[in-house]
């Protein structure tokens, strides 16, 4: 197998350190090369020129600090000479590797035909444990991070750019879900690129956003009944919205499914017994001037509100589920692609 690094380093993005820490997460990347399944034809790594924003200069349009990514292209050995692709965006947890979503569905994707790249948000802010330093990072900047990817990954000549959708995990899946949305592409995408498809699994939607029912593509929505981490029903009444506003979207439903149901690596329920969790009850919505605001208190969120709660599973893998959302997702991205 052939891997190499093909960096894509704007000149003038900012500050030297953040290169440093995007090139050594594709550093870190690189390593699975030596793990690469039989379908993978070729690897290569970008760099991606993204930006790091609050989520009220956000949702105000506002330009944040750049930042450089890494991110990881895997080409199916069989398919198309320019092949579909999937953007795909980690969950809170970061890119982590062996029995991972993150690892599991370019295998799943690759095998019929469609290549992925796999997005690093962390590695070039210098995170690592994102829950463990939650004021950080906002899924809203993880938006951007998507958009760029965008850009980046239509360059390369064996990908077709009419044909890009984007998938992500919990806090990724929310970005994957919210770029959708007209306003944010008209803020922070290019104006000639696209998503066709929208794909969320386990996704957080407890934020009712402006415009949240002009979104420019279809959505796919995955999640387990049993969630309690970004519980379901936020999701399904979003699907619920976007249906009747006349857009594409469909909930999917697993069955006593937890978080991250498709995470062979959690083969045992990770419980979180007494960590906070604002996201099983708490409902937001998008005030003035990029406020996010409790919907009882109409004030912003606060560990004090009667809503927050204490703890949850953070993953628990189910079989079933997981076999069942990688036929779900091949059969919506088979329509969605024009596959054969």
């Amino acid at each position: 197998m052939l891997c190499f690094v093909p960096f894509l380093v704007e000149i003038g993005l900012g500050v030297a350190m953040n290169l440093v820490l995007a090139l050594a997460g594709a550093l870190l990347l690189s390593l699975i090369c030596e793990k690469a399944e039989a379908q993978v034809a070729r690897e290569a790594f970008y760099s991606i020129p993204s930006e790091t924003v609050s989520a009220p200069d956000f949702l105000m349009g506002k330009k944040g600090t750049p930042v450089s990514l890494g991110g990881q292209l895997r080409l199916a050995k069989s398919g198309s000479p320019k092949q579909p692709l999937v953007i795909l965006l980690h969950s809170a947890s970061g890119p982590i590797t062996d029995g991972a979503p993150y690892e599991e569905w370019p295998r799943v994707l690759n095998e019929i035909g469609i290549a992925t790249f796999a997005v690093d948000s962390y590695a070039g802010r210098g995170l690592v444990n994102y829950p463990g330093d939650p004021n950080k990072i906002s899924f809203l900047t993880r938006i951007i991070d998507a958009y760029r990817a965008l850009d980046v990954a239509a360059k390369d000549p064996r990908i077709d750019s009419s044909r890009i959708a984007v998938m992500g995990f919990s806090q990724g899946a929310a970005a994957a879900l919210y770029s959708s949305m007209a306003r944010f592409q008209k803020m922070y995408g290019s104006p000639d690129l696209h998503f066709i498809g929208h794909i969320s699994a386990y996704a957080i939607c407890t934020t009712r956003f402006r415009d949240e029912e002009n979104v420019t593509a279809p959505i796919l929505m995955l999640h387990g009944t049993a969630d309690d981490l970004t519980p379901m029903s936020p999701c399904r009444e979003y699907a619920e919205r976007l249906s009747k506003a006349g857009k594409s979207a469909r909930i999917i439903e697993y069955s006593d499914a937890y978080h991250q149901f498709d995470a062979p690596m959690y083969r045992t329920a990770v419980k979180f017994e007494q960590a906070p969790n604002p996201l099983r009850r708490c409902r937001l919505e998008e005030g003035e001037n990029g406020a996010t605001l409790n919907v009882e208190t109409k004030q912003p969120l606060s560990p004090g509100d009667s809503c927050y709660e204490k703890g949850f599973t953070g993953g628990y893998y189910q079989e079933a589920a997981a076999n069942k959302s990688h036929e779900d997702v091949k059969a919506f991205l088979k329509q969605l692609f024009q596959l054969q």
